[in-house]
């Protein structure tokens, strides 16, 4: 009998093992949290950077949207108008200033530009004889438009009427006015500003779509973490019952042997 004294009945023992088993859930479920709050912190970052994308998307989409619609007004009225051809040459500069600094801050903006890196444009390569169409980047060909563009104002303040001569593949000459020059200049620019607009609007277009599927995600994994973290608390609260009921039992058998 004394050797019986103390020990634990196999009930206790039950609840001990019990006690410890819901322990060892407690910890694996508190895992699961962390690891769940290591996904959710890395989807909220990737919302905040999709969610900044959108924005400069949309941004630059309707400041190029706002300048193309006033190029495009300027091209219709000054060619439909009266005007003499001093003012239409400075129409025609005026636009032409205004889509440099546009495009100019478009490839400055390294999120648009970084977003636009797998986009290409086909236009004709200059820089061969042949004239054959190459893909180019956004930033590479926009970058080409500046510097004609600028070439073409530094032409403009040193002769505002000069005249160029364009040859064709066959080999004949055809001159071209410093207004026709400017004019085909502008709208030159406003066809491939348009390419940019659409580009601008698909880019953002799916940027609003993933940003849809990252709080989508966001929200599948708080709702996992929440329920990861209510079967700890449950499981904890189970080993502390088994312990108090332990511990009562201890009690009461202590009692009833005084």
């Amino acid at each position: 009998m004394r050797r019986a004294k103390g020990k634990l009945s196999n009930f206790n023992w039950t609840l001990v093992f019990l006690a410890g088993v819901f322990q060892i859930l407690t910890f694996v479920f508190d895992q699961f949290v962390i690891q769940y709050e290591e996904k959710l912190r890395k989807v909220n970052f990737d919302i905040i950077t999709n969610s900044e994308s959108r924005s400069a998307y949309l941004s630059m989409n309707n400041r190029v949207n706002e300048f193309l619609l006033a190029f495009q007004n300027t091209v219709f009225i000054v060619s439909a108008s009266t005007f003499s051809e001093d003012k239409k040459k400075f129409y025609y500069f005026s636009n032409i200033f205004d889509q440099t600094r546009l495009m100019e801050d478009i490839i400055n903006d390294q999120m648009v530009i970084e977003g636009l890196k797998d986009k290409k444009i086909k236009a004709t390569d200059t820089s061969s004889e042949e004239l054959n169409q190459k893909e180019f980047s956004f930033a590479e060909y926009f970058q080409y438009l500046i510097d004609e563009n600028h070439w073409l104002t530094g032409e403009l303040e040193k002769d505002p009427d000069f005249v160029i001569v364009l040859t064709d593949k066959d080999g004949n000459d055809t001159e071209s006015s410093a207004l026709e020059t400017t004019k085909a200049y502008v709208e030159h620019n406003n066809y491939y500003l348009q390419d940019l607009l659409n580009t601008m609007a698909e880019l953002g277009t799916n940027a609003s779509k993933d940003l849809d599927k990252l709080i989508n995600e966001s929200s599948k994994i708080e709702n996992r973490k929440q329920l990861m973290l209510l079967f700890g608390v449950v499981f904890q609260l189970l080993s502390l019952l088994c312990l108090l009921i332990l511990f009562r039992g201890l009690l009461i058998y202590k009692k009833s042997k005084i």
